[in-house]
């Protein structure tokens, strides 16, 4: 009564010892009968299902009524293979169990198709969106730019503006075009550099590996976009006239990351003070006001010799620091 091909059997005993084993699932774990009977069936589970198969067969036995259980069961060469199990207790003088397993190997790698293709899907989506956005935002750019050359006497006042739509356009620019969803930190910093670089004739020195493994918390990727620009760009704009020398760094550190954006200053220059906003200027105000209150983002400046350094440090939950793959 074992034999049958369209289902595995197994018969336990009331411990959940192997007493009988059909050949359909001798053939779906690569084992024979001999090798099946006196194992607890415990053994043929995955070790991540264990403690969901214990609670299903410790329920069976006090239940009047089958019931069915999802699990991997494990193949002689230590594959898994994916079943669907289905179990009925019957008590009396010798109770014991019977379990039809179904192999769902199929089904799962159908499931596992039409995951993929509706991820697929919904990422050509979600870029397609992006682009429109960074479209839109690119075409907002374009029209204060022909607002500042029709009126030469705002052209300062509109640079700002410019330059931050410019920045969050860059963005989205790059969210287009990733296949993954994640934002990271390194390119963020890059898009803080083009977007000063296109208005600002002073050298920028980049120094930004391309760190894929910190990653920048989807709600707080444009403040951090925005504050990079503001920090770079107040750098560029307090420079001296001669010899102006600016420059971006990021490291990963011990559970967090830094970013350091130095340049050389004027000798009167003073650190500025975040906590005394009626001394900031437009630019840095709006920084405070993005900083994440949660203590996950620290903003300082210091002098050190000539240089005026402002230093970001950026801890979880803002960013998330994916193991480093080398």
């Amino acid at each position: 009564c074992y034999d049958t091909g369209i289902a595995g059997v197994l018969h336990l005993s009331a411990d959940g010892t192997v007493i009988a084993a059909n050949d359909y699932v001798q053939n779906l774990l690569g084992r024979s009968a001999a090798d099946l009977v006196g194992r607890s069936w415990e053994e043929l589970c995955h070790a991540r299902d264990l403690i969901a198969a214990r609670d299903w067969w410790a329920r069976l036995r006090q239940e009047t009524r089958g019931s069915s259980l999802e699990i991997q069961l494990r193949h002689r060469d230590g594959g898994l293979k994916p079943v669907l199990i289905s179990g009925q207790w019957f008590s009396g003088p010798e109770p014991h169990g019977i379990l039809l397993v179904l192999d769902i190997s199929e089904h799962k790698t159908r499931e596992e198709q039409l995951l993929a293709q509706e991820r697929h899907r919904r990422n050509v989506l979600i870029r397609e969106v992006h682009h429109r956005i960074k479209n839109n935002l690119q075409g907002i750019v374009g029209l204060l730019q022909n607002q500042a050359l029709a009126h030469p006497e705002l052209a300062e006042t509109l640079q700002t503006p410019i330059r931050q739509i410019d920045s969050i356009a860059l963005l989205y620019d790059l969210r287009s075009r990733s296949r993954d969803d994640g934002i990271f930190l390194c390119d963020l910093a890059g898009v803080a550099v083009r977007a000063c670089r296109k208005i600002a004739p002073v050298p920028v020195t980049k120094d930004v590996p391309h760190y894929c493994n910190i990653e920048v918390d989807d709600n707080e990727a444009v403040a951090v976009a925005l504050i990079l620009n503001e920090l770079l760009y107040n750098a560029i704009k307090h420079g001296p006239p001669d010899n102006p020398r600016v420059s971006l760094c990021l490291r990963r550190e011990q559970g967090q990351a830094t970013v350091t954006i130095r340049n050389r200053c004027r000798k009167a220059s003073q650190e500025p003070n975040l906590d005394q906003t009626e001394t900031l200027g437009t630019g840095l105000q709006l920084v405070r006001s993005l900083l994440p209150r949660d203590g996950s983002a620290i903003l300082r400046f210091y002098r050190e010799g000539d240089d005026m350094i402002a230093k970001l440090t950026l801890r979880p939950p803002v960013i998330r620091l994916k193991p480093d793959t080398g």
